[in-house]
Order: structure tokens, then C-alpha cells, then sequence
């Protein structure tokens, strides 16, 4: 015997507006003759009366566009995406000639990771379905997975034979993603800002109602308006916090139409709570993008992107960086600074030189040294300089002697060895020769035995008083 009950599953979807390509005309202005036109202008006569006549007859110019009062209900499935809700009308049918008794429906939606019941009525089953007669429903669900859906649709029910019967049937549809984000996050001074980039890769044009930024603890987040910064005169020389408090002042609020293949730019300022770098380990969670928008119809789709981490630190064996400097620095006076030598590998290094020279002479003493060797570059004599310090004379020769920060006392330290994973502090001396802000560079980190380049240090701003 048949199974007496099978399911149809419609999709309940907003209709689409029904857009035409009449032709469409002026009619006095385009079917007549100016000699016409002329003699009937400001008569009756100059409007057409007949049946019809308006028929063609472009009433507005909104009517060019071809979209009139008339609305289009879709005849497929569609397209499901990743954020909207999918909302099925479902009808269970009697097609045999008999009455079906105690009919009990269950709905599940199954994906890759889950299986959601969308209607059980178990509890409170039917107590019959004639023949020809129908139970129909509504479910709704919010997509949240990408891939393969599978709409199960079952019902146990008595034939009239009093046997209980079960019928299972399978509905499937695949749920895409209807937006690419991209994000990018850089350090600029002490701020570190996210770009984020959304693009439309659905099918059809959407309204982005809000993008916002949900920093994670202790982090905080402000949008800043891409359109403030475009109208920003750059040539203003004002502080960089000034200057991004000025954004936080926006423009009111917009929601881009995002047509289909087109995006929009976001750019949120991150900083931490109680001061410091928000990115400042990296890997760190920063926090989630949460995005809403809406379809031609109001249609609702929401997404939220996965924990967006800092990015990572450049891979180092060893590292170089300086945890404290002098507060004041004075023309001619030695100033100390503490640098810092961290390892980020599980094997013991050793040993290793710390050199401190001038900028110009830490980028080009191994091009210099490999010329010279090969006869390419005689030795020559530099211009010496002698500088009073403490009522003594410091003689300054070579490339020191142009250079605005130099080495003091002591120009290269051995670091006989370096534990796993350990930090080894030095304090080191320099001599500023020129006032204003200047650039403190010029320490190279070598193996003794093998002359490898371990770290440089990055140029370091300071400024240099009288």
C-alpha cells in the first residue's frame, strides 16, 4: 500500500518588484509635427481625448525606469544566505482515500554540525486528515552555517488498516555567504587602528544598516567616519591625538546601498583601558565585527565575523628593544638608555656581540668592509671632532663625527650566553650632537663565531634640548 500522506515545502520569500520595459512617449512632443504642435498649442485640441491615447503616453519621468505598482512573486527556491532567516511553508497532504488518524509531524533541519527540531507536534498529534485534506504550517530559522542544508520532514500516522506508518522526506538547499570582509590592523605610534572592508557577494543589492566594532576586554573601540578623514586637511600640523579626537566628531549616520560586487570601508581606533598599545602581544583577540543590513523589501540579515587576532610579530630569534631612556636629553651631555635582549627560541644562543655605531655606519659597514677587502675601497681619513664634556675632550673621528647621536664609552658588548627564552638587560651610553628630533639607531646584534645578523635596532625618535 502507497503512503497516504506526502509533504510540499514552498519557500516564503518577499516578492520582487515588477520592473517593465514599456515604450514609452511625449506624444505632443514626439509624434507631431512643430507646425501642429504651434497651432493647437494652448487649445484643447493639444491634448489627445481618443481611448487610450495615454496608453503609451510617458505620464513622469520616474515612469522611464520601467518599475510600476505591480509586485512579482518569486518561482524558485532562490538564494539562502548566511545571516538571513529561512522561512518555509510547509503542507502535509492527504492523497489517499481513506482517513489518516493520530498523525504526529516532526520538521528538523539538519546541517554538518547540528540538527534543530523546527515543528513537533508529538504531544498533540491531529487527531485525523481526511482525504483530500491538508495540515499546513509555518517554520522559521536562522542561518547560521554555510553549506548543505537538509529539511527533514517526517509523520507517523494510523492507516486504515490500523498499522502505524512512517513517512520521511528530505528537502535540501545550500546556504552562501553574502558578504567578504577583509580587515587589516596597524600600528600607527601608540593607536592601533582596523580597517575593515565589506563586500556584497550576493546576487542582489543590499543597505548596510550598521557596522559596528565589539572590542574585547580590556579593549575599547571608536568608529571613526572614512568620509571626516577625506575631508581632513592633512597639511595641518596637529598632534595625532588631537587630530583623531577631531574624528569622533562624525557626520550623522548613513547606511550605503551596496550594490551587487561593490563594498565599503570601515576604520575603528582601538585602545586599552588604563593606557598602553592595544595590540601590543601579538595573536591577541581583539574583538568581532557584528554587521546588519537589509534587503529591497527590508529583508533582515545579520552577521558576525570570528575573533579578529593582532597580527603577528615578524619572527625573531632574538629581539632588540629599549625599555627606558633618559626623560631629559641635553646637547653634548651623555644620556643612558637600557636595552633589552629577548630570545624567542628553546636553544641557547652565544656568543653574541651587541655593536653601537652611527647610522650611516651600521647600513654600509658590511658593503664597505667587502669593498675594501677586494681593493675596490682604500681607507681614507675622516674629519675629526673634539667635543667638550664635563670639562673633558672627547675626540669624535670618521662617520661618528657626522652622525647627530653617538656611542659613549664603551662601542661593542659580549653576550657570552643567552638562556632559552631568557632577557638579558645592558645600559648603554650616547652623545647627542645636533638639537631637535633626532633619530637613535645603530645597534647591530651578531654571533661572534659566525658573524650572523641577528636584530637592528629600529630608528628610535628623541628629542634633543639645548
Amino acid at each position: 500500500m502507497d503512503d497516504a500522506l506526502a509533504f510540499r515545502v514552498l519557500r516564503l520569500a518577499k516578492p520582487a518588484f515588477g520592473v517593465q520595459k514599456p515604450l514609452k512617449f511625449q506624444l505632443d512632443e514626439d509624434m507631431t509635427s512643430d507646425l501642429i504642435r504651434r497651432s493647437s498649442h494652448g487649445t484643447a485640441a493639444s491634448k489627445f481625448q481618443e481611448p487610450f491615447a495615454h496608453r503609451t503616453e510617458l505620464q513622469s519621468a520616474l515612469a522611464a525606469c520601467g518599475v510600476g505598482g505591480l509586485m512579482v512573486l518569486t518561482k524558485s527556491f532562490g538564494e539562502a544566505y548566511l545571516g538571513e532567516s529561512f522561512v518555509g511553508y510547509i503542507s502535509l497532504g492527504n492523497k489517499a482515500s481513506y482517513r489518516a488518524t493520530e498523525v504526529i509531524v516532526k520538521v528538523e533541519l539538519q546541517t554538518s554540525r547540528q540538527k534543530v527540531v523546527l515543528y513537533d507536534n508529538t504531544t498533540s498529534p491531529l487527531p485525523f486528515l481526511g482525504p483530500g485534506s491538508r495540515h499546513d504550517f509555518i517554520v522559521q530559522h536562522d542561518i547560521k552555517e554555510l553549506g548543505i542544508h537538509n529539511l527533514i520532514c517526517s509523520t507517523v500516522y494510523t492507516a486504515a488498516d490500523g498499522e502505524r506508518r512512517y513517512t520521511p522526506e528530505t528537502f535540501k538547499f545550500t546556504s552562501a555567504n553574502p558578504l567578504y570582509v577583509k580587515t587589516k590592523t596597524r600600528q600607527v605610534g601608540g593607536d592601533t587602528f582596523m580597517e575593515a572592508c565589506i563586500e556584497n557577494f550576493s546576487k542582489n543589492p543590499m543597505v548596510l544598516e550598521y557596522v559596528r566594532f565589539d572590542a574585547a576586554p580590556p579593549l575599547s573601540a571608536v568608529s571613526i567616519d572614512i568620509r571626516d578623514v577625506l575631508m581632513t586637511d592633512f597639511t595641518t600640523d596637529v598632534p595625532l591625538g588631537s587630530y583623531i579626537d577631531q574624528l569622533q566628531a562624525s557626520l550623522p549616520h548613513f547606511c550605503p546601498v551596496l550594490d551587487v560586487g561593490c563594498g565599503s570601508n570601515y576604520l575603528f581606533r582601538l585602545t586599552r583601558r588604563g593606557g598602553g598599545a592595544a595590540a601590543d602581544n601579538p595573536g591577541t583577540a581583539l574583538g568581532k565585527l557584528e554587521i546588519k543590513w537589509r534587503g529591497s523589501l527590508g529583508e533582515v540579515g545579520r552577521l558576525q565575523t570570528q575573533q579578529i587576532l593582532a597580527p603577528p610579530a615578524p619572527t625573531k630569534e632574538v629581539e632588540i628593544k629599549i625599555t627606558s631612556i633618559s626623560e631629559q636629553i641635553h646637547l653634548e651631555r651623555p644620556f643612558q638608555t637600557v636595552v633589552k635582549l629577548q630570545s624567542h627560541v628553546d636553544r641557547q644562543l652565544g656568543p653574541l656581540t651587541l655593536t653601537t655605531t652611527s647610522g650611516a655606519e651600521s647600513d654600509t659597514t658590511q658593503e664597505a668592509g667587502a669593498l675594501q677587502d677586494r681593493g675596490m675601497l682604500r681607507p681614507s681619513a675622516s674629519p675629526s671632532l673634539r667635543v667638550t664634556v664635563d670639562g673633558g675632550d672627547v675626540l669624535l673621528s670618521g662617520d661618528a663625527a657626522s652622525s647627530s647621536i653617538v656611542a659613549c664609552g664603551v662601542t661593542a658588548h659580549t653576550i657570552e650566553t643567552l638562556p632559552p627564552r631568557g632577557v638579558t638587560h645592558l645600559t648603554l651610553s650616547f652623545l647627542p650632537l645636533a638639537l631637535g628630533v633626532q633619530q637613535l639607531r645603530g645597534l647591530l646584534l651578531q654571533g661572534v663565531d659566525d658573524s650572523r645578523v641577528y636584530d637592528r635596532l629600529q630608528p628610535v625618535d628623541i628629542l634633543v634640548a639645548a
